[in-house]
């Protein structure tokens, strides 16, 4: 079982790594964004606010950062205590991300995919804590 678990932990870390790829190709070149612009689901709203980069650097880049990790870990220390850190990690920039598109009263559904790509991954990591796969 922790084998199909590893699986669809790296499945999770590879969807997540192709959003935030997206997400840096729409900030970084001419490719339009593929989102709604008016109400609350806004995604230039969210990607173009105070709360879109950390230092200066985007979240979206962040984000490749993130999954890259995110991937190395979970094929090298499945069910170990840097799988759950690092994904502790995730889940304090999720809260921060959050918080941001409520005080920004939008959602980005590309983040939101983020997000549970995070959540998921944090999910697999505490659940399989303790039996790596060989």
């Amino acid at each position: 079982m922790t084998l199909r678990a590893r699986q669809a932990a790296l499945a999770i870390a590879i969807i997540g790594l192709m959003i935030s790829s997206y997400l840096t190709l729409t900030r970084y070149t001419s490719i339009s964004l593929a989102c709604p612009d008016t109400g609350v689901i806004n995604c230039a709203n969210v990607l173009s606010s105070q709360y879109s980069t950390i230092l200066g650097v985007p979240n979206a880049v962040l984000g490749i950062v993130f999954f890259a990790i995110d991937l190395f870990v979970i094929w090298r220390y499945f069910g170990r205590d840097q799988m759950v850190m690092i994904n502790g990690i995730g889940l304090a920039f999720v809260l921060y991300y959050i918080t941001a598109e409520f005080l920004l009263r939008s959602i980005c559904i590309y983040c939101t995919g983020v997000h549970i790509c995070v959540l998921a991954l944090l999910f697999i990591s505490i659940k399989y804590y303790g039996r790596p796969t060989s």
